[in-house]
């Protein structure tokens, strides 16, 4: 058995990723969407820290990590663990690849924010597990990797080890506070006896019957209650003359998708999971040749650059950081970007971004509840102008 207590300093960074360490303690961020569909791809995500020695089965990772929003994804070989995920049904993948089935981990994935959480993941010859804190949250003996293990004609990568690298959602402050890899060599770990009372609950986001928004976001702090009730009014009473929203809630606690739709092609959504959340605004795209024939193009309206312009007579430094949120296109839907119906390039101040429909993307702060609705202000003042966005 040899256990290695990772210096922090070894991780190297790749791609669009800001880190350092301080203080016994790595800090790092995205500055870049991810793609983090694991259904085209093994290795989808293109911007993370790594460790440049490899690690041979079996083995085990201990880490202690804090962050601040969702969501945390730890790469090994060509495999991925996601915590914090949401409605995610592709929460692990198997190490050696290929391995693009939904749902074939039952793991609850939550964690807390703002706290350190210690995270245990062991693959072993027989079967892997995930611990957090001292809870047992999945185990599985029929992982592929297992499977080769059996066979005689195994990969040229057990013997050569795995790559370790961490990863998280754009603007997400992960913080590492330690990182040990133990090999156990020609011991195999113990499993664990305990059993799994964390279950993840079932994702049903069906719009039957009367949903109640209380009841949705009951599981959050009291300080994201009161901004999403705020925007709620905001959205549905306030700005009724000008935007004239509608409001669908599909499922409940603790999953729920909360959509705003405006008559001039403006959406607002709010994803839910039980303490956690993200939110987004952007403009609708149409899909069918109906709706495109019927509009004149893939897009009732785009006022994104428009909103842009007039959010900088205020603050320009604002308007910067809203540009800096908009979604950048990840080529999600495979290795043909250039396929992507919803990719478009916004010119903004000198600067341009090839983004899924200049969607904005938010974090689930309390101040972000007030930049959007700042957002939408402005939206409504370039409509209130314009004679021909009328709904």
């Amino acid at each position: 058995m040899i256990i290695h207590n990772i210096p922090l300093e070894s991780f190297v960074p790749h791609g669009q990723v800001s880190f350092n360490v301080e203080n016994g303690e790595l800090s790092m961020t995205t500055n870049t969407a991810l793609n983090t569909v694991f259904l085209y791809s093994d290795t989808p995500i293109k911007s993370y820290v790594f460790l440049p020695d490899k690690y041979k089965l079996p083995f085990r990772l201990d880490m202690t990590v804090k962050m601040d929003s969702p969501a945390l994804y730890v790469l090994i070989g060509k495999g991925h663990i996601g915590f914090a995920t949401g409605m995610d049904n592709r929460r692990v993948t198997d190490i050696l690849g290929g391995d693009f089935k939904p749902n074939t981990h039952h793991f609850n994935n939550d964690l807390p924010m703002n706290e350190y959480v210690d995270i245990s993941v062991t693959y072993g010859k027989k079967a892997m597990w995930i611990c957090i804190g001292n809870e047992l949250r999945c185990i599985s003996r029929r992982d592929p990797y297992i499977k080769a293990l059996k066979k005689r004609d195994t990969p040229d990568v057990f013997e050569n080890g795995f790559n370790f690298a961490l990863a998280c959602d754009k603007r997400t402050k992960l913080v590492v506070k330690s990182f040990v890899i133990t090999e156990y060599a020609d011991y195999e770990p113990i499993e664990p006896e305990e059993i799994i009372t964390s279950v993840p609950h079932p994702v049903h986001l069906s719009i039957t019957g009367k949903r109640i928004l209380e009841e949705c976001i009951r599981g959050l702090t009291h300080d994201l209650q009161r901004e999403i009730l705020q925007t709620n009014q905001y959205l549905l009473k306030d700005m009724k003359k000008t935007m004239d929203f509608t409001r669908n809630i599909a499922g409940g606690y603790p999953y729920s998708k909360i959509s705003y739709v405006s008559p001039h092609g403006l959406s607002y959504k709010i994803f839910i999971t039980n303490d956690t959340l993200s939110h987004q605004i952007g403009w609708i795209s149409y899909n069918t040749k109906r709706e495109q024939e019927k509009y004149g193009n893939t897009k009732k309206a785009d006022y994104t650059v428009e909103t842009l312009a007039k959010l900088s007579e205020t603050s320009p430094e604002f308007a910067d950081h809203i540009f800096f949120l908009m979604k950048e296109c990840t080529g999600c839907i495979g290795a043909n970007a250039k396929g992507c119906l919803h990719r478009r390039k916004y010119i903004y101040n000198g600067r341009e971004k090839m983004s899924c429909d200049g969607v904005l993307q938010f974090k689930m702060f309390p101040s972000e509840f007030e930049d959007l609705r700042t957002v939408l202000k402005a939206v409504s003042d370039i409509l209130s102008v314009m004679p021909t966005a009328q709904p």
